[in-house]
């Protein structure tokens, strides 16, 4: 943006420059030979010129050369002759006089009618007011052109300044600038901090209501447990409710753990690092996430589809390890025997599906399932315990993989289909 802004100056300026310059010598050179000669003056040079041509012609000249040191004259003649090489004989030859500002001061020149002959006469030293008005005005127009080019600019920071002070009192929508504002892509960031600021705040205005409302059932259990371990007729009743009450604890630490993981999801600022995979990598860590949840719930089948091949993948394995793990988890809850995993390339994406045999998730709850702490209807009989985060986390990875996760209906089991896409064209990078 500086580089930009630096240039568009710069070349405004040297523009204005040479236009002013071009400008302002025209005006200058049409006010000094504007009315050069008066009536008096050219009477004195015809009269001049008429006895110079009643004497022969070799005479003439040094005749127009004394008759200008008699009258007091500061000038010299030359011969037509003389000065034909030079691009002031054709200026003359129009046969108007012409005053040049030189080292010397000003002069003028004057070719007499019908002689070949060009006086040259140096003229009085006359007030230059004028030429400091033009000085005044060349550096006015240098002014006004850039006051025009920071105008917009300033314009433009002042909306940024007063959008700055609204979102200070929560009040901002967001500022639009036009695309070629020299801050336009100042305001972009600006838009993106600011709505990644409010994201943050809701996320953790919903993480402080869930600490809250998840927090108040464990620790009211807590504490009916412990008034019952005080007044237990026996140790049996006693540990019973202390095993009650470590449990109680342990979901506690697990809701913690939860809501700090997805809280350094929400606040990661860092690029990831996504590395190629060797052909079979996610099909392997498939497998490893399979075999665990497998020894939790042998009930549950498990099967691994890979289409892949020896296509070489890329992402950031360690994120996507926590993917399946939630949703592998989802499906392992949910499932009534089965789950299948599928992995393939279609078009330019990879997916990732994984598909379970259960009662499937409502097309109305689609969408908003994937928004942190919300969890769905429980279902009788299956272990549902969650804190509405898993998916949560998951649309927060793929979202920086530019990629996408969705619910889509089932294509081989009865139940919810989780799809997550995200792009390979970086493989050409």
């Amino acid at each position: 943006m500086l580089k930009r802004a630096f240039f568009t100056l710069y070349l405004l300026v040297v523009v204005a420059i040479l236009l002013a310059g071009w400008g302002l010598d025209r005006l200058q050179q049409t006010l000094t030979n504007e009315s050069v000669l008066g009536t008096t003056d050219n009477a004195f040079f015809q009269l001049l010129a008429s006895h110079a041509q009643l004497l022969p012609a070799h005479q003439r000249q040094e005749y127009l050369a004394d008759e200008l040191n008699k009258l007091g004259i500061s000038g010299h003649v030359y011969g037509l002759a003389d000065l034909a090489s030079t691009g002031l004989a054709e200026e003359l030859a129009t046969g108007e006089p012409l005053a040049l500002n030189t080292d010397d001061g000003r002069e003028l020149y004057v070719k007499l009618a019908d002689l070949p002959f060009i006086v040259r006469i140096k003229l009085a030293e006359e007030s230059q007011a004028w030429q400091r008005l033009l000085l005044v005005a060349f550096y006015l127009f240098l002014a006004v052109v850039i006051y025009l080019w920071v105008w917009p600019l300033v314009r433009d920071l002042k909306s940024l300044e007063a959008q700055a002070r609204r979102f200070g009192r929560n009040d901002s929508q967001g500022i639009a600038l036009n695309p070629g504002s020299p801050v336009y892509l100042l305001a972009c960031e600006f838009n993106r901090m600011q709505q990644r600021i409010d994201e943050l705040l809701a996320s953790y205005r919903e993480m402080t209501y869930a600490v809250s409302h998840e927090l108040r059932t464990p620790l009211a259990r807590m504490k009916f447990a412990l008034e019952l371990a005080e007044s237990a007729p026996n140790d049996e009743s006693c540990q019973r409710q202390l095993a009650s009450v470590r449990q109680d604890v342990a979901d506690m630490d697990d809701l913690i753990n939860q809501l700090l993981s997805y809280a350094g999801f929400e606040s990661q600022t860092q690029s990831l690092v996504q590395r190629p995979g060797a052909a079979g990598a996610m099909a392997a860590l498939v497998e490893q996430q399979v075999r665990r949840l497998h020894e939790q719930n042998p009930q549950i089948h498990f099967h691994v589809i890979d289409s892949l091949g020896d296509s070489e993948l890329y992402c950031e394995w360690h994120l996507f390890e926590r993917i399946l793990q939630n949703l592998l988890g989802n499906a392992r809850r949910y499932a009534q025997q089965n789950v299948r995993v599928e992995l393939y390339r279609e078009g330019e994406e990879y997916v990732v599906a994984v598909e379970d045999d259960g009662k499937g998730v409502d097309p109305a709850d689609r969408d908003k399932i994937f928004d942190s702490f919300v969890r769905l209807k429980q279902q009788p009989g299956k272990d549902c315990k969650g804190f509405g985060l898993g998916l949560a986390i998951v649309r927060r990875i793929m979202g920086w993989h530019n990629g996408q996760v969705h619910i889509v209906d089932a294509h081989h089991l009865a139940g919810a289909r989780f799809e997550c896409r995200w792009p390979i064209a970086h493989l050409s990078d």
